[in-house]
């Protein structure tokens, strides 16, 4: 009776504890991270009573979570992975809206340039036509530095991402680091469920800031690691995820972990990711490029359409000059240099320029010049040195140490610093500086001469008239001021002549011995348009990318890599939750709470208590009918 008693006090406590456990389920059946949890139940040690051994009840062995640590480690790389897609594919898709917007986009403001620049051309003495070609090159300029500044409230809402993910790291890695203490230190056999369930849940967010990896000790406690295996969190201790200056530009950060003693590791390239891997390759693979590629389309169209304009008269009759300022090339000291020297980049070719950035590396006395984007190299033995990207470097002041480096960003100012140079409608230069003239009174032949264009200005306005005059085969310039005077070609009819240096014309026709062809100053040109058209045909022109783009195709082609980028960051977006969203079914239907099954599971244990109680009574009446036997 003893023993029927002992048992049926087993079954009791053991199903009290598992009605127990049933209502701890359905309870916390919508708690985020919750784990299903389960008695588990064993037989007690039987007892030999001679013939045979005899059960002695049942006892509570632990309360386990249902849970799987590969659909748990699932869960988490989802997690990351998602974040960082939809992280990423929110940024890209600013920049993309911001560059194809058919308001403040680059294409209409270029549009409209070139559009009253042929205004002008239709009617050169036109001071409205002039004045509104003037306006909207204002609106030009202004709407590179709008597309700048959007570009720049970017990288400053980036930083502060950054800062805020950083900050939710070190508090989640600090938690993560408490809870492992108190699982380590919880006393019992049985595991502290609820603990776990906690850190999962932090663990999950952690995830979704950074991609994480973890190993869990014979302790209870879980170490994490982020990047290539940097120690966040081991046993009872976090390590600090810290912010730095880059060493070129302090706008940018870089993140480092911090384990004491003077020990940083810097993390940014290691980071994948998360939210936090998110903000730093849109930063480094995204903005930054976008940012440089439209400096350096600003910086080729001023630099090109000055070219052009330099070439043409204004309507005062004065030589073109700039018409646009052109922006600088930047150059960045590390801070890291210890010799005084500063470098300068000055622009060469334009058409060369991109929206990549250079690494300059000064090393036993001689140059490496990387591209941070595709890790090519060119090296030179000292400086001045023209380079194959567009641009020159030199030593402008101090010296140089070994180890010491630069950062080149050829566009980078671009966008921001481009400026009109001329704000006078007259200044713009539509008429070409020099026309030509035949002798219509003299000569007997029938050859023409085309009005000319000019390639170099450095010796106009022309001193005197250049007068040309044809033998019968050659044509020789009988009269005119140096470097022409004096020189000889062989006429071909319908040939471009560029025997005259910084002139080029054609003669077509017969002309007889004799005949005479001039080239003068175009003075009082004021109808003149010829270098209008050629500037407004400059849109036409591939002048950037090496000459194989225009302005036009250069942007949008930048537009379209953008586009490209965001529609591939919303695929990626839309897999990464549907990978997640399975592999939460997937966890949920082994871990999650079925409140049908608990309902189910409560009615079981319940009918075992009450069977169990009833053990408990037949051997109270057993013992009752032995005491009163016993009396009798």
């Amino acid at each position: 009776m003893a023993g029927m008693l002992g048992i049926g006090v087993s079954g009791l406590l053991a199903y009290q504890r598992s009605l127990q456990t049933v209502s701890h389920n359905v309870a916390n059946a919508n708690t985020e991270g919750y784990t299903r949890q389960r008695v588990e139940l064993g037989t007690n040690i039987p007892e030999f009573a001679g013939g045979g051994y005899l059960g002695t009840g049942v006892s509570v062995r632990s309360v386990e979570r249902v849970y799987d640590d590969f659909l748990v480690g699932r869960v988490q790389s989802y997690s990351s992975g998602t974040s960082h897609a939809q992280s990423f594919a929110e940024q890209v898709s600013r920049i993309d809206e911001l560059l194809a917007d058919p308001d403040v986009g680059l294409s209409p403001a270029m549009e409209g340039f070139f559009s009253e620049l042929q205004s002008v051309a239709n009617d050169p003495s036109s001071i409205a036509a002039r004045q509104s070609f003037m306006s909207q090159a204002e609106i030009l300029v202004d709407r590179y530095a709008y597309n700048n500044q959007r570009l720049e409230d970017l990288r400053s809402q980036n930083n502060k991402q950054v800062q805020a993910a950083v900050t939710e790291i070190n508090g989640l890695a600090t938690s993560i680091a408490a809870l492992n203490r108190d699982i380590s230190l919880a006393p019992g056999n049985s595991p502290p469920n609820d603990l776990l369930d906690r850190r999962d849940v932090l663990l999950q967010q952690l995830s979704e800031k950074v991609s994480i990896s973890t190993v869990e000790q014979e302790n209870g406690a879980m170490n994490v690691f982020i990047g290539k295996g940097l120690s966040l969190v081991r046993n009872f201790e976090s390590n600090e995820v810290q912010l730095s200056r880059n060493e070129f530009d302090i706008r940018q950060f870089e993140a480092s972990i911090d384990f004491g003693a003077g020990s940083v590791n810097e993390i940014t390239d290691q980071i994948s990711g998360g939210e936090l891997g998110a903000l730093f390759d849109f930063r480094d693979q995204v903005l930054n490029g976008t940012q440089n590629a439209l400096g350096a389309l600003a910086v080729g169209f001023a630099d090109s359409f000055n070219a052009q304009h330099n070439l043409g008269q204004d309507l005062n009759g004065a030589l073109g000059t700039d018409f646009f300022s052109v922006p600088g090339l930047e150059v960045r000291n590390s801070r890291a240099n210890t010799g005084t020297a500063t470098i300068a980049a000055t622009l060469t070719d334009s058409s060369q320029l991109d929206g990549d950035e250079y690494q300059l590396s000064f090393s036993g006395g001689g140059y490496t010049l990387t591209n941070t984007s595709d890790g090519s190299t060119e090296t030179f033995g000292g400086l001045p040195q023209t380079t194959s990207h567009g641009f020159s470097l030199d030593i402008s002041a101090g010296a140089l140490n070994n180890g010491d480096s630069f950062l080149i960003r050829p566009g980078r100012r671009g966008a921001q610093d481009l400026a009109l140079s001329i704000t006078a409608p007259d200044e713009v230069a539509a008429a070409a500086p020099v026309r030509t003239a035949i002798d219509a009174l003299n000569n007997t032949g029938n050859a023409t001469i085309t009005p000319g264009v000019v390639n170099d200005t450095s010796n106009l306005p022309l001193g005197a008239d250049i007068v040309m005059q044809y033998d019968g085969t050659d044509m020789n310039v009988i009269s005119g001021p140096a470097p022409w005077n004096g020189v000889s070609f062989a006429y071909s009819d319908g040939a471009t002549v560029t025997a005259l240096a910084g002139l080029e014309f054609t003669i077509s026709g017969t002309p007889a011995a004799g005949d005479e062809f001039r080239i003068e100053n175009n003075t009082n040109g004021v109808g003149d348009n010829r270098n209008a058209l050629l500037m407004s045909d400059l849109q036409n022109q591939s002048l950037m990318s090496n000459g194989t783009a225009s302005y036009t195709d250069y942007y949008g082609g930048v537009v379209a890599d953008i586009g490209v980028v965001a529609n591939q960051a919303q695929l990626t977006q839309s897999a990464q939750e549907g990978l997640l969203e399975q592999a939460k079914n997937s966890r949920d239907a082994l871990s999650g709470v079925n409140l049908d099954e608990e309902a189910a599971n409560l009615l079981k244990f319940q009918q075992a208590y009450q069977a169990a109680s009833q053990v408990i009574v037949a051997s109270n009446n057993m013992f009752q009918s032995l005491l009163s036997a016993l009396r009798g």
